[in-house]
């Protein structure tokens, strides 16, 4: 008896919070939208802290300006120590990602706090993120509860999916999926990709909310037509299953291959098990063991199951029970029922031990 292989599944409610540069300062006292680049200057040295702003941000976007991040992360840091939220918001973005300046969490979580206690919303939801990964800062994540409630109450987004998500794991506030859901849903009619996607995961799973196909094929869809990488993936096992909507193998292909060639590594086993079965594609060995790789490389527990599959069976692949055992054990660390069946028939035949 063979081990066997894992069949298509969904990627699991994902994740973090994305981080991103702020909204134009909405408190504003200049209007400088319209200068020229050399009145933006001008009136910078001056001492406008919007022109200085509108500055900066022509230095990063390389637009009006050659892109320049050292003079953009200048002009962010004179507006920010005139405590300008917006710029506080962006040095910190800056610090971040190493941007002009060296990389820093520390610096980054110290403008991200400045603009936060100055009432910046992204900057609030990006201080949040650090206390909720400890970058910059010991993890701390009731505070990044607080600080993701509160812009979600404000109507923003990005706290509305980051606190459900909190609300979702049990993560620093008490584990309620009906609050999950709820807090999905406001930031997926304003358009969140990923919040659609986990939206989509509670119909399906009936987490919340009372279980429905038609719903998490919706929200799964809404979040793809973004090409969310786990929207592609999750409408892709709709049409692989017909779930939700009419069985279609080629649809279901085709969003497979969406996600994986953007890196999605659950997508990548699944587009692996088509080549292999040959649903929907000419049936390529070679092909379903490179998409394995990928997927086990990424971490991916069915990746690395299937991937253990093909050494098993010796499939594209010089047979060796060995490395299956590896892989194997790769998965099973992750709570992979297939890949633990596998091993324990493996080692009952006496092999792979």
């Amino acid at each position: 008896m063979i081990g066997k292989l894992v069949s298509p599944l969904l990627h699991a409610s994902l994740l973090a919070a994305g981080l991103a540069l702020a909204p134009m300062h909405a408190l504003a006292q200049t209007d400088v939208s319209q200068y020229s680049i050399q009145q933006l200057q001008q009136a910078s040295k001056s001492g406008d802290v919007v022109a200085m702003s509108y500055l900066a941000d022509a230095y990063f976007d390389g637009e009006k300006l050659p892109q320049n991040y050292a003079l953009a992360a200048q002009w962010y840091r004179s507006a920010a120590n005139e405590g300008s939220p917006y710029s506080q918001t962006n040095l910190g973005y800056m610090y971040e990602y190493g941007l002009g300046v060296p990389q820093s969490d520390t610096e980054a979580f110290a403008w991200y706090r400045a603009a936060a206690q100055n009432g910046s919303i992204v900057g609030k939801n990006n201080l949040a993120y650090f206390y909720e990964y400890g970058r910059g800062t010991p993890e701390n994540l009731p505070e990044a509860a607080r600080l993701y409630l509160e812009t979600a109450a404000e109507g923003n987004a990005v706290g509305q999916f980051s606190a459900g998500y909190l609300y979702e794991s049990g993560r620093g506030l008490a584990q309620n999926d009906g609050e999950a859901t709820r807090l999905y849903r406001l930031a997926a009619e304003q358009g969140h990709a990923q919040a659609q996607a986990n939206l989509g995961y509670m119909y399906e799973y009936g987490r919340g909310v009372l279980q429905s196909d038609d719903q998490a094929f919706y929200w799964y869809s809404q979040s793809a037509a973004q090409n969310n990488q786990h929207g592609l993936n999750n409408v892709g096992f709709m049409y692989d299953s017909g779930r939700g909507t009419a069985q279609n193998i080629g649809q279901a292909v085709y969003y497979y291959r969406q996600a994986a060639e953007m890196g999605h590594t659950r997508a990548q086993s699944n587009l692996g098990l088509m080549y292999l079965e040959g649903r929907g594609v000419p049936q390529n060995d070679a092909e379903a063991l490179r998409l394995f790789e990928l997927s086990a490389e990424g971490g991916d527990s069915d990746g690395q199951t299937n991937l253990g599959f093909m050494y098993e069976t010796g499939r594209a692949v010089a047979q060796s029970d060995e490395t299956a055992v590896y892989y194997y054990q790769l998965g099973a660390a992750q709570g992979n029922e297939t890949a633990l069946s596998n091993l324990k028939n493996l080692f009952g035949q006496g092999r792979g031990g």
